[in-house]
């Protein structure tokens, strides 16, 4: 006589299943769509240099360039492909979102960088740039365009051209992470604590590990791996 499960074991075992499924399943969620925003990331920051380069043969390099979001944009736009295009006057949700931003800091958010009236496009990969070139931060990006969460250092992050003396505004011709700059105390680290733009630095650490394992450790934690 074959022996079989009862319908108490079988209910039993996938009530187990389901509360290992429910415990399980959030995180495996979560990494995956980390991994994405760090794909994305590197893809981006690649795209930008790429571009930028190609930019340098017709212009030279950044530190004879205006420095302006315009000049900017008409300078890198045509080695970018773009699924939308959004020239200075244009304020478009297609190529960058109408949205405050948060910070790593819950305390602190940012500005609506789409109402700054600079130009911005949307690549075919689904990234949105704005072409700021305010100060230090040459470029925002919103990794994964209009979805959410919104947030410096999760998937919005800066780009700058390595800026020597913010004050004198004297830069090197080459494109980094945003944050942590010469003569700065803005962004040392990647911090949940600070109150200018929480999480600005956050792209070194991306380039670094090629994680955002940042997003699960105190600043304590984060400072010992700096």
């Amino acid at each position: 006589m074959k022996k079989g499960f009862t319908l108490a074991e079988v209910l039993i075992t996938l009530g187990v299943i389901g509360v290992v499924a429910a415990l399980t399943l959030p995180s495996l969620i979560q990494k995956y769509q980390e991994k994405a925003l760090v794909t994305s990331y590197l893809r981006v920051y690649s795209i930008l240099n790429q571009a930028y380069n190609f930019a340098v043969q017709e212009y030279g390099t950044y530190d004879t360039w205006e420095k302006s979001g315009v000049d900017d944009y008409n300078k890198i736009r045509p080695y970018l492909k773009l699924s939308a295009d959004c020239p200075q006057g244009v304020r478009n949700d297609a190529c960058f979102p109408n949205t405050t931003y948060k910070t790593l800091n819950p305390n602190v958010t940012t500005d609506n960088w789409s109402m700054y009236n600079k130009p911005s496009v949307r690549l075919t990969s689904g990234e949105s740039i704005l072409f700021l070139s305010d100060a230090a931060v040459t470029f925002i990006v919103d990794l994964n365009g209009n979805s959410k969460p919104n947030k410096l250092g999760v998937d919005c992050h800066f780009f700058s051209f390595y800026l020597e003396d913010m004050t004198a505004r004297e830069y090197k011709p080459i494109i980094k992470p945003g944050g942590d700059w010469i003569n700065s105390t803005y962004g040392k680290y990647c911090s949940y604590t600070g109150t200018w733009y929480p999480g600005n630095s956050c792209g070194f650490w991306i380039l670094k590990y090629k994680n955002m394992d940042y997003l699960h450790m105190s600043d304590d934690e984060i400072k010992k791996r700096w």
